[in-house]
């Protein structure tokens, strides 16, 4: 590791140019007031050495505030080799082998409102003004690996950038980030990093590879539903095969076979058609003398149906003279017999009979009246039940019908009240029905300008209900008056809105007589009280005419009465037809007095009827009982004809039938033949194209056994069409392709798979292997650290113990592991790292053992420490212990501290730097004063 020797600031925070700052010194402290300067000198190199600087600052931050477009760092720094061999200096992989110095560069620049910086090596003590024209500058990341191979591992670059305070905490670090610490140091760190790198890679391996074993799996379902498709490919290629050979070869083959056996068939047929022609003239014959003889049993029995319709015409004629003539004679032989009936009931006192008869009549006239007024009743309502289902309109008094069509006729718009009310609560329906049942016919006009003509129009009809022309939209009271529960689909006047809305809804007379006198209210019953007194205004139900729901219980009141109204209709229907027949009685005996006076002056004429109806009597019954007998005789008369008629024709149709067919047998057989020989001509026409081989008998025979007929062919053809239709068919031959691709392709991959999994499994197994082995690195890096603590711990007067690490081969156990050290300080007892029992300057000398225990190397050489204010809060003691040792320590430490300290703390310190605050009025902050210790040998002079 190399020392700083001195430091070069230009255009730095408010620095314009310090030159040549010794730091070649042990121990460095930069002293000054708060604010003055020293962590930005401390920052100044940090950003010379690439790293960050302190409390979020950057080195922005500082080249911004001199207003300069650039600025410099530049320090010297020793190249000396750490033995005798001159290959171990510090920049060697830099290529500096020869020089005892090294000059270190950086240059801050602003470029495009940005700042940038880069880095430069220059052997030897180089000034800046040598290298402004240098182009082999370097950038950060370069820059830090060069000054990493010269000993300020990143590790280092951590310990270097702790912020202010920072420094004395190392001892409050958990065991397990002190071994971080330990291991980032010593290089360790990146080899455990590049494990678990190893390790990540190895799992991300794993996880591809289950990846790949998952597409695998899908890519073999894909290769299933590829061969699914082959498959159905295949059926579909196959049925497909079987309907085109169907359709180009076997069903011609068997129409051309059907088409043969039909043709000699035929001829077969028409040659046995010719045998029974001979036997046709005989049936003729037979035929032909069948007819005559039924034609003359019809002749028969024709006359014989005439005849006796001859002889029932004329007694038919008798018959209607003989009624003709006993008609007068049988009606007064019936009055003869009333009026004897009637003066055989005439014995009673008639005054009696005439006094029973007036009284009865009147109370049959009382019935009629009142059984009318039922009826009335009846029909009134049905009509009105009609009307509310909505089938009639709704019947109303004669005045209002004329006065509505009155209205109409002059085009006068309006409305009555009864057509705009609505009830929303049915409870209070009685009540409003009591409230506005004398309103009802009450005229609301549309349109304020026919008021004059139609209060014309009501005086000529004398219309006693109100015409009004002025109304107002109804607003929606808040409280329990009446209006509450009325809705009014128009507008409606204005008193009778207030009418309602003064009415209180009470639910009892009793409720209703706590609101005192000035109240005026109604119940759910319609008793209604107001300033005059109170009243009943209830009103039937069947009498509701106001909202839906009054029509509603109107008709079902009305539906529910009308049974019994018909029910005493009956009952009025039944005296009424008793008492008509008493009437009818009484009648019938009052008329008998006078019977026995025209029986004693018509007796002559009913004598006379009498004797000439019995001869006319005798007559009539035997033409009567002669039509009887002829009845039946021209029923089987009629029977005989008929049956003869049906039996000539019969014959008639048989013989026609067989001449006609004789006919047509000839006929038709000459057509067949006529027929048959195209047809034959045109079979060798039609079938020239089918090859020989497809006509050959045994072919034929054949595909005859396997399909039948062509028939079958032709529903095998359709059911291959129906399934070939389907959607479901493969028709992509490319998927046999596919298949063998993809087949190819999983076998291929399924091979990479397992063995790159071969591959991972060893790899992983490689690197556990080679992290065991590395595990004894690890424990050396502990021993040598706890090494170097203990010896540090001596210089002190500290016994510093390091706990053994148990360190295993075990991602758990390694990521757990820590590393706990003890102190013992003046002979007391142990303490730990963070334990709460160690004073404020023991914690100090315990953070300064582990820190400078990480710089500490194999051949004894330090490096530099940068320590932000070390002795903050420590006493004098304490201040003393610290100065020695790191007097004692082999190290270059650059401390700060404030003015405000003990001046002891400058007793370890070979030079002092001093810094100060910029003045308000000076642009530039003043340069930074040096203090030099002499050395022993000055001081003896």
């Amino acid at each position: 590791m190399f020392h700083i020797k001195s430091l070069e600031l230009v255009h730095w925070d408010y620095w314009q140019r310090i030159k040549n700052i010794p730091l070649d010194a042990k121990i460095i402290t930069i002293a000054g007031q708060n604010g003055s300067g020293k962590t930005t000198l401390l920052d100044a190199l940090r950003t010379l050495f690439g790293l960050d600087c302190s409390m979020g600052r950057t080195y922005k931050h500082y080249a911004r505030h001199s207003g300069q477009q650039s600025a410099w760092l530049r320090a010297v720094v020793d190249n000396k080799p750490s033995g005798r061999q001159l290959s171990n200096r510090p920049f060697r992989a830099s290529g500096f082998f020869a020089e005892d110095e090294v000059t270190l560069f950086c240059q801050i620049q602003k470029n495009g409102g940005d700042w940038k910086r880069q880095y430069l090596m220059r052997p030897g003590n180089v000034e800046i003004e040598e290298v402004t024209e240098a182009n082999d500058w370097l950038g950060v990341e370069n820059y830090r690996k060069r000054l990493a191979s010269a000993g300020l591992s990143p590790a280092m670059a951590k310990v270097l950038a702790l912020e202010q305070g920072e420094t004395d905490k190392l001892c409050e670090y958990a065991p397990r980030q002190l071994l971080d610490l330990v291991f980032q140091v010593f290089g360790d760190k990146e080899v455990l990093d590049a494990y678990d790198e190893a390790k990540r890679h190895q799992r991300d391996t794993e996880e591809e590879l289950k990846r790949f074993e998952s597409e695998l799996d899908g890519s073999r379902a894909n290769l299933e539903a590829l061969r699914l498709r082959v498959a159905n490919y295949h059926q579909w290629e196959t049925l497909h095969k079987e309907r085109r050979n169907l359709q180009e070869e076997v069903l011609p083959s068997l129409e051309y076979h059907e088409a043969r056996e039909k043709a000699n068939n035929l001829g077969r047929q028409l040659r046995e058609a010719k045998k029974p022609l001979s036997q046709v003239d005989q049936v003729i014959t037979d035929r032909r003398k069948e007819v005559e003889r039924q034609a003359k049993l019809l002749q028969d029995a024709q006359q014989q149906e005439t005849l006796l319709e001859q002889e029932s015409t004329a007694l038919q004629s008798r018959l209607s003279l003989l009624n003709g003539k006993l008609k007068p004679l049988d009606s007064l032989i019936e009055q003869k017999a009333r009026l004897q009936k009637m003066a055989g009931e005439a014995g009673a006192d008639v005054a009696d009979v005439a006094v029973q008869l007036e009284a009865k009549e009147a109370e049959l006239g009382k019935l009629r009246a009142a059984r009318d007024t039922i009826s009335s009743r009846i029909a009134a309502d049905k009509a009105t039940i009609a009307a509310l289902q909505g089938k009639t309109a709704m019947p109303e008094p004669d005045n209002v019908r004329a006065m509505r069509r009155a209205l109409r006729d002059a085009n006068i718009a309006h409305a009555m009240l009864s057509d705009i009310v609505e009830v929303t609560d049915p409870k209070w329906q009685g009540a409003v029905e009591g409230v506005l049942g004398g309103y009802a016919s009450v005229v609301l006009l549309e349109n304020a300008s026919d008021a004059s003509a139609a209060y014309r129009l009501a005086e000529k009809e004398r219309y006693r209900h109100f015409i009004v022309p002025e109304c107002v939209k109804a607003h929606e009271p808040k409280n329990d008056s009446l209006l509450s529960v009325v809705r009014f689909s128009a507008r409606a006047p204005e008193w009778l809105i207030d009418q309602l809305s003064r009415i209180t809804r009470v639910d009892s007379v009793e409720q209703g007589a706590k609101l005192g006198n000035i109240e005026e209210w109604i119940t759910p019953d319609a008793y209604h009280k107001e300033r005059r007194g109170g009243r009943s205004l209830f009103v039937e139900v069947s009498r509701y005419r106001f909202g839906s729901a009054g029509r509603t219980q109107r008709m079902d009141a009305i539906q529910k009465n009308l049974p019994a109204l018909e029910a005493e209709e009956d009952k009025f229907t039944l005296q009424i037809s008793r008492l008509a027949a008493e009437t009818s009685a009484l009648k019938a005996r009052v008329a008998g007095v006078d019977a026995v006076k025209e029986l004693s002056a018509r007796a002559d004429e009913f004598d006379e009827a009498a004797r000439t109806a019995v001869p006319l009597r005798s007559e009539r019954l035997e033409v009567g009982t002669r039509l009887g007998e002829l009845q039946g005789l021209m029923k089987n008369a009629t029977v005989a004809r008929t049956r003869a008629d049906s039996s000539w024709q019969g014959a008639r149709m048989a013989l026609s039938e067989a001449e006609a067919g004789m006919r047509l047998n000839y006929k038709r057989q000459l057509e067949q033949r006529s027929d048959h020989a195209r047809a034959l001509l045109a079979l060798r026409r039609q079938w020239r194209h089918l090859p020989g081989a497809w006509r050959r008998p045994a072919r034929r025979l054949a595909l005859v056994q396997q399909h039948q007929n062509a028939h079958q062919v032709d529903l095998r053809i359709a059911s291959l069409q129906a399934s070939l239709a389907r959607d479901d068919w493969e028709l992509d031959a490319t998927v046999i392709d596919q298949y063998h691709r993809l087949n190819d392709q999983l076998s291929s991959r399924k091979v990479e798979t397992e063995e790159r999994r071969y591959q991972n499994n060893r790899a992983i197994e490689a690197t556990a292997n080679a992290r065991g082995a590395y595990i004894e690195r690890l424990r050396y890096t502990i021993k040598q650290y706890a090494k170097n603590i203990k010896e540090l711990g001596e210089l002190a007067n500290i016994e510093v113990h390091a706990d053994p690490v148990k360190l295993e081969n075990d991602d758990l156990l390694l990521s757990q592991a820590g590393l706990h050290v003890r102190f013992k300080f003046d002979g007391k007892g142990v303490i730990g790292m963070n334990d709460g029992e160690a004073s404020g300057g023991q914690q100090v000398m315990k953070s300064l053992v582990l820190l400078i225990g990480l710089l500490k190397s194999e051949d004894g050489s330090g490096g530099f420490v940068f320590i932000d204010e070390p002795f903050a809060h420590l006493d004098i003691r304490n201040i003393q212990l610290v100065g020695e040792f790191l007097k004692n320590t082999d190290a270059q430490y650059l401390m700060t501290t404030p003015l405000t300290h003990n001046t002891d703390v400058y007793d370890p310190s070979e030079l002092t730097l001093i810094t100060s605050k910029k003045k308000k009025d000076t642009q530039w902050a003043q340069p930074i004063f040096v203090l030099q210790r002499r050395k022993p040998e000055q001081v003896a002079a």
